[in-house]
């Protein structure tokens, strides 16, 4: 994405979108252009020119089929030159080549037949400088961009880690590293990520080590940096646990802040504009997932916006958020811009511009009274759950009714969601019902604006009464459930 047009490869197609107004601003077919094989682009930007790299087709499906690149202008859709592989082992002027990355007005190649990597004008294509590997080595990994090309090479039975200055090809500095297996090379603000098979290294481009760890556990690693810090998004080593943890390192003074729990989870690490962000999801029970800021010199976190439903996290730009979220059919998707707008209330933002009085006390839904005529003679104490800190809120998002016997059930009441609108509402209640077993007959509509889901096996109710979304566990009995599931509606719509 340039600063304010958004660059999109629907099917054949490449557009730019206005993300102010979401209109087309320009489109063409990069079908029409001979050798280029979309919708499997990988876009990258320097100023407002845009590499489209896409796999080259090969007629013979034989050899492998290298990279065709197509250079347009992001403002304008104006196709400006494009570079199609030749097939593997060619000599020039149609090499086999790959993709390494793009920057400081240079597109930069790998010719693997002659062992060399070259930087191109991003305007017209013509050569500015050549490198060759090292006699002896052979290419692993890489990667590019405005602050170096590194390169991972094997010399005999060693590792090597080259690193370019982007804009001329000098070597900056080259040494041994022992990555452990399959390696991958990751370039971000100033920072080179080495990631193996159970270990992660970060340097400067200066050649200084800026983090290490080996695990005991494969290592999925994330990694965005600014001049300030790093984020380091990596498995948890507890056997016990699949959930990720949060190195925070301040790049200044090289302390490391382990951020575990909910907190670390982070499920995507962005560097943008010379700030840190992290997206997670918020809480155990809710349905939503919140973006927040993260200082490099403290670890703390700062809520940015939340989003609730089943959505992923497209783009960061610096005044927006965009996200893609599957369309009803669940054969498209749909694209969300959401204004990122300060606020001195960061519990609202948390709350997706809820206001804080509108979220229920979730033990308040279900009243002794109630529960008493469902379950004649029994006793149920309630114990709330807190929400959790970011959302400002006093009252519990979730309430866990115990009887005083064995004879009848645990409950377990959540709110899921508060949207600012029942439309809203209704988007999370999609989202989760499609986590459950049931068929379309299950869906039960009471009235416009009460909507229940019952599980056929789970005992599970999730039912929406106007902008908010609730669960019921624990009831055996469907009948019960669904007679408990709209006293719940009926507790919100009187609240309210």
């Amino acid at each position: 994405m340039l600063d304010d047009m958004l660059i999109m490869t629907p099917g054949d197609k490449i557009e730019g979108r206005d993300v102010a107004t979401g209109r087309v601003s320009w489109t063409f077919d990069a079908s029409d252009f001979r050798d280029y094989t979309p919708p499997e682009e990988q876009l990258g930007a320097t100023g407002d020119y845009v590499v489209a790299a896409a796999p080259n087709s090969d007629a013979e499906g034989d050899d492998p089929s290298g990279d065709s690149l197509l250079i347009f202008n992001g403002r304008t859709g104006t196709v400006l030159w494009q570079l199609a592989s030749g097939p593997y082992g060619a000599e020039l002027p149609t090499p086999f080549l790959r993709y390494l990355g793009v920057g400081l007005g240079r597109v930069f190649i790998r010719l693997p037949a002659v062992g060399v990597v070259r930087a191109l004008d991003v305007l017209d294509g013509r050569q500015k400088w050549a490198v060759a590997m090292p006699a002896g080595c052979a290419y692993e990994a890489g990667d590019a961009d405005e602050w170096a090309v590194a390169l991972l090479m094997r010399c005999g039975r060693h590792s090597r880690l080259r690193v370019l200055e982007p804009l001329t090809g000098r070597l900056l500095w080259d040494r041994e590293v022992f990555p452990l297996g399959n390696a991958l090379i990751n370039l971000t603000g100033g920072a080179i990520g080495l990631e193996s098979d159970n270990a992660f290294t970060v340097y400067d481009v200066n050649g200084e080590q800026l983090y290490a760890r080996t695990g005991d556990l494969m290592c999925t690693c994330m990694l965005a940096a600014t001049g300030m810090g790093l984020l380091v998004v990596r498995q948890s080593n507890r056997s016990d646990t699949e959930t990720m943890v949060t190195d925070v390192v301040n790049r200044r003074t090289g302390r490391i802040i382990v951020v575990s729990g909910q907190a670390g989870d982070l499920a995507s690490a962005e560097a943008i504009e010379g700030r840190l962000y992290g997206w997670r999801r918020l809480g155990e029970d809710l349905r939503a997932f919140i973006v927040v800021m993260i200082d490099p010199a403290t670890g703390r976190q700062t809520p940015v916006a939340t989003y609730p439903g089943q959505l992923g996290l497209f783009h960061l730009g610096r005044h927006e958020l965009l996200f893609n979220a599957p369309a009803p059919d669940e054969d498209t998707s749909v694209m969300v811009v959401h204004r990122l707008t300060p606020s001195r209330d960061l519990g609202a933002v948390s709350r997706g511009g809820v206001e804080r009085g509108r979220w229920p006390d979730a033990c308040a839904l279900l009243p002794p009274s109630v529960l008493a005529a469902e379950f004649p003679g029994a006793g149920y104490t309630s114990r709330p759950r807190p929400a959790p800190p970011e959302l400002g809120l006093d009252t519990p998002a979730g309430c866990d009714l115990m009887p005083d016997d064995d004879e009848h059930p645990v409950l377990t009441l959540s709110i899921l969601w508060v949207g600012r609108t029942s439309n809203e509402a209704e988007a999370v209640l999609e989202a989760v019902t499609g986590s459950l077993d049931a068929t379309p007959d299950q869906l039960i509509r009471h009235k416009p604006d009460v909507r229940l889901y019952v599980d056929k096996y789970l005992g599970t109710v999730v039912a929406r009464a106007g902008d908010t979304v609730m669960r019921l566990d624990g009831v055996d009995d469907r009948e019960a459930a669904v007679r408990l599931a709209l006293r719940m509606a009926r507790s919100r719509e009187t609240a309210e």
